[in-house]
């Protein structure tokens, strides 16, 4: 796939280099804000240091349309911030291409005009606020959990690096996915973990506990792409379930 992303933090460069490493995927450029101090940067000194270039380039979103309206690109996949949806599925529909949409707490009447614009621009988005195959996992288990044990009380515990929202979107739709009214939500911010979502369920009589942690962002770049390979020759709105529920058919 051709791609182009998105943002330049944490998860995005996780990303990148996960691009540059593989065989069948080919980085087109990273997009960014024209107030970006990496604006016009080569991203191999930005990964690796002064001197080591890839020439690709950190390109102003302003400028996006001209400068990649002659490549070919598969897949936009953003790892901005929620404001850049809206015009990301306004580029996406110029270029021609789909977009995996990565950032969180998007509204109900924000993820429904995601559906409506990918429809009249007829491109394919998939919007992931949750990446990890695991972390999709755990919320399906829960969710038949809070179904069929319905006399049990949950809590959740989720630990990540001290910059982290108290309560992340993760957690909020872990919550959502028991099904049950104020599970309790508790927050560890110590350096040192990248994300782990814990979901104790007991009765006093038995207890069913449910871990995922993952060691590192390539997890989320591990689902970005398995979302964009999805997207691939689609259009509408998906979500990370039907990216998973392919994975199991296939």
């Amino acid at each position: 796939m051709n791609i182009v992303i998105c943002g330049f933090g944490r998860a995005a460069k996780a990303l990148t280099e996960r691009v540059l490493q593989s065989e069948e995927n080919k980085l087109i450029a990273v997009l960014g804000r024209k107030e970006s101090k990496n604006i016009g940067k080569d991203i191999g000194e930005i990964l690796y240091g002064k001197g080591i270039k890839l020439d690709i380039n950190v390109i102003s979103f302003d400028s996006a349309v001209e400068m990649l309206k002659n490549e070919k690109i598969d897949v936009v996949i953003d790892f901005s911030n929620r404001e850049m949806a809206f015009p990301l599925i306004e580029l996406c529909g110029e270029l021609k291409t789909n977009l995996v949409i990565c950032t969180t707490n998007h509204t109900a009447e924000e993820i429904g005009k995601f559906q409506a614009m990918a429809n009249d621009l007829n491109i394919g988005v998939v919007y992931a606020p949750n990446l990890t195959i695991g972390i999709n996992l755990l919320m399906e288990f829960v969710n038949k959990l809070g179904k069929v044990l319905a006399d049990f009380d949950f809590e959740i515990i989720e630990k990540h690096p001290k910059d982290k929202a108290q309560i992340t979107a993760t957690a909020r739709m872990i919550s959502q996915s028991i099904n049950k009214t104020n599970t309790p939500i508790h927050s560890v911010r110590l350096n040192g973990f990248v994300g782990v979502h814990e979901v104790i369920a007991t009765d006093g009589i038995e207890k069913i506990t449910i871990e995922h942690e993952s060691f590192s962002r390539l997890a989320f770049a591990k689902g970005a792409l398995a979302a964009a390979n999805f997207i691939e020759n689609k259009t509408g709105l998906y979500f990370m379930s039907d990216v998973i529920k392919s994975i199991e058919e296939n």
